[in-house]
């Protein structure tokens, strides 16, 4: 599924105004895209003319981005928390990180505001701009330079699950001072040169970014009733934050060192006269500052001994110490949410559980952190050799991510699903199912064991295609994941990889990314993977996930000619829609049929089948065909309908069996391509890859058309072409289906696509 076609009517129902961007670009593919008021016809209508493939941009009328072009993480960080604390919390869109957008709306529009450019030591570029009235960004789509899906922060979802009306409002002031904030910023750093002014420069008095954040109406009673709150043997981070909030709340006078001093004789770090001499380096002028609104942020709950009582236990049960390339590492396990774990900064866990105050009877209730209490505690588990992904193995000196099987396994019947697998999935053909099966009993008897074959499943929706990995994968829920897009199976972070046995890639649109094609390739052959997770050091780890394609795309997974790691099926349609035998089948495995599957899978007899040898199917044959290169699928179109040419055009075209100049062969090549939006390679490269078709074109006789000398070639008969064409490639096309008289309907379903 293309962007557009996946998020252009989910943004128009949220309230953008839309425009279709041209694939792997940033610019729009409609001139007088300035004046689209874009609506749900429109999306259809763009779809329809070729524009499926091509990304999504927002139109900056009534929404606006703030474009963040920087690549310094550190200020990155600050600009964002400054759009937070000033404007509101906006959903983030990263291309190239840690470069970053976010958008917001607006009631009053204005024009773009760019920064001055600065140059850093090693001559890279950063700035920041407002992309106002006139403007787009791309919302989703491939980003040009990564060749990766622009993508959103997951905790805050994509734009498509915000309301345009709901994002935070920005103002041209705010704007206005979010550019001086980045000015400022630049200014401080030693190692930037400007290189180049602005847009719209404007002049920002530093004080008055302060007064964007308003001092709290609370006075110095209430400030210290406050801070009873706090916990003053928190983060050093924290310690020095209520100090700076004190002295911005009393605008730099000693009564905000001594209220801090008070406070921090509590904490067993306290040292005199710390505070009064770091309270006299504070200086806000020209800095967004901290204020009391930020302390009160740090408020602690009071709770009961009991409370520690309760969640003490559960932490020596879920939680587990580890050791990841070098870091210290808490894994926890959420019971709760299919047996799963998550892996902490132990520094972020003690920030998350410092809200338990403890009452013990003292004057002053003590504080007690429970992170603490649990590194103390002599039952707590640790792992110091780190983590191990051993599934169905007990191992004793790492941290086993297995979360073990979801069901019992006890004999039954599984006649059910024996028939679905043959009936539905294998499309009656029993060798097919055997192969299923087997490929599945695989996985289920040596994890541990890869076998480097990926199974395919194309099918319409509502044949059954999903419920065979839902099934299979339910036999061990924490260990199966589901995505839906190529990125989630070869992108960056892949975290989600490191625990996974079956991954289930639901309608995962290859569309031939060669830029993932490796990737892809590796995942499911390697037996090692580089694990990439956020804070922690990529680290290898074994790899032992198997991958399940299920989709109702032509084009699913890009498989070579002497293609072995894919084994694709088309899935019948006898049940297609069949609620009453899907819902039976449902039945089946929830009283006691997973039981059984996971018996019969344990002891099914693998000897029977191959599985290095992938079934030759009319669907990966289809993989391909899909596959082939510009001029190897512009060859076999062309051997489809029976004549070489470009168009439906009358008299546009060579005949097969005939002889022509070589350059008009090459020039109709050159034209199909451009007209779908495709760049055809050079002249050498075609006719070295046409050469390579043995007698297919052979070199032909010189003449002189007027004051040119032109080479001619003789082009062989259609059906030795076809024969050629098959055994160059390793094919069986069954080309009595392409007769020339169907020509005529196989290129109107081509250039239809093509059209604008």
């Amino acid at each position: 599924m293309g962007f557009l076609q996946e998020f252009g009517h989910k943004l128009v129902d949220q309230g953008y105004e839309i425009v279709p961007i041209m694939k792997n670009k940033k610019s729009p593919m409609l001139s007088g895209w300035q004046d689209i008021r874009s609506t749900h016809d429109d999306v259809d209508a763009w779809l329809s003319n070729g524009h499926r493939d091509g990304g999504v941009g927002i139109l900056c009328r009534n929404t606006i981005a703030v474009d963040i072009d920087c690549y310094d993480k550190d200020k990155n960080k600050k600009l964002v928390m400054w759009l937070e604390e000033n404007v509101g919390t906006s959903p983030v869109r990263y291309g190239n990180f840690p470069k970053c957008i976010l958008p917001y709306r607006v009631e009053s529009r204005f024009k773009k505001i760019r920064s001055c450019e600065y140059e850093d030591a090693m001559s890279t570029t950063h700035a920041v701009e407002v992309l106002a009235d006139g403007q787009q960004f791309v919302a989703y789509g491939m980003h040009p330079t990564t060749q990766k899906p622009y993508r959103w922060n997951a905790s805050r979802g994509g734009i498509a699950d915000h309301a345009q009306n709901s994002l935070p409002l920005m103002t041209k002031e705010k704007a206005d001072a979010f550019i001086a904030y980045f000015e400022l910023l630049a200014g401080e750093d030693t190692n930037w040169e400007l290189a180049r002014k602005g847009v719209s420069p404007i002049q920002v008095d530093p004080d008055d970014i302060t007064m964007l954040k308003p001092k709290m109406d609370v006075d110095e009673e209430g400030v210290k009733e406050l801070l009873a709150s706090v916990d003053p043997d928190s983060h050093h981070d924290e310690w020095v934050k209520v100090g700076m909030a004190l002295h911005h709340h009393f605008d730099g006078a000693d009564t905000g060192w001594i209220i801090w001093d008070e406070w921090s004789s509590d904490s067993s770090k306290h040292r005199d006269g710390e505070c009064e001499r770091r309270y006299a380096t504070f200086d806000t002028k020209g800095r967004v500052p901290v204020t009391m609104a930020s302390v009160k942020q740090m408020e602690k709950a009071v709770v009961s001994e009991r409370v520690v009582e309760e969640r003490l236990p559960r932490m020596l049960r879920e939680w587990a110490f580890v050791h990841v390339e070098g870091s210290a590492r808490v894994i926890r396990e959420d019971v709760g949410k299919g047996n799963s774990i998550v892996l902490y900064k132990l520094e972020d866990l003690k920030k998350e559980h410092m809200n338990c105050r403890v009452l013990s009877g003292d004057e002053k209730p003590k504080l007690l952190n429970l992170v603490d209490m649990w590194l103390e505690h002599p039952e707590r588990r640790t792992y110091a050799a780190g983590l191990s992904f051993a599934p169905d193995m007990e191992i004793l000196d790492r941290y086993n991510l297995w979360r073990g099987w979801s069901f019992i396994q006890a004999k039954g019947d599984v006649d059910p699903w024996l028939d679905f697998i043959t009936t539905v999935v294998a499309d009656g053909n029993q060798i097919h199912a055997n192969y299923i099966i087997s490929w599945a009993a695989q996985m289920v008897q040596q994890p541990m064991q890869k076998i480097g074959v990926g199974l395919v499943l194309r099918g319409r929706k509502g044949t059954g295609k999903t419920k065979f990995g839902e099934l299979l994968g339910g036999l061990f829920k924490a260990h199966h994941k589901i995505v839906s897009r190529a990125e989630h199976v070869t992108g960056n972070f892949n975290r989600h990889l490191e625990d996974t046995l079956l991954l289930q890639a639901d309608e995962a649109y290859w569309a031939g990314a060669k830029a993932s094609e490796g990737a892809l390739k590796d995942l499911l052959t390697n037996p090692e993977i580089t694990i990439e997770r956020k804070g922690v050091d990529a680290y290898t780890a074994p790899n032992y996930t198997r991958i399940l394609f299920t989709s109702n795309e032509e084009f699913v997974v890009p498989a070579s000619l002497d293609e072995r790691r894919f084994a694709v099926f088309d899935v019948g349609i006898e049940r297609k829609q069949d609620s009453k035998y899907f819902s039976e089948l449902d039945r089946w495995y929830n009283t006691g049929g997973a039981g059984a599957l996971l018996e019969y899978l344990k002891t099914f007899d693998l000897s029977t089948t191959n599985l290095r040898l992938v079934p030759q199917t009319d669907a990966l044959q289809d993989q391909k065909l899909e596959a082939l290169d510009t001029v190897d699928q512009w060859l076999f179109n062309c051997l489809m309908s029976g004549e070489l040419r470009e168009s439906r055009v009358a008299g546009n075209c060579v005949m097969f069996g005939s002889e022509s100049q070589k350059s008009e062969v090459y020039d109709i090549y050159c034209s199909t391509l451009k007209s779908k939006y495709e760049s055809p390679i050079k002249e050498v490269g075609f006719w070295r890859k046409l050469n390579s078709y043995a007698n297919m074109f052979k070199q032909g006789k010189y003449a002189r058309i007027g004051e040119n000398r032109v080479r001619f070639i003789n082009i062989a008969p259609l059906e030795s072409a076809r024969f050629i064409f098959d055994a160059s490639n390793g094919l069986k096309v069954d080309w009595a289906e392409f007769d020339e008289s169907k020509a005529e309907d196989v290129f109107d379903d081509v250039w239809e696509s093509a059209d604008g």
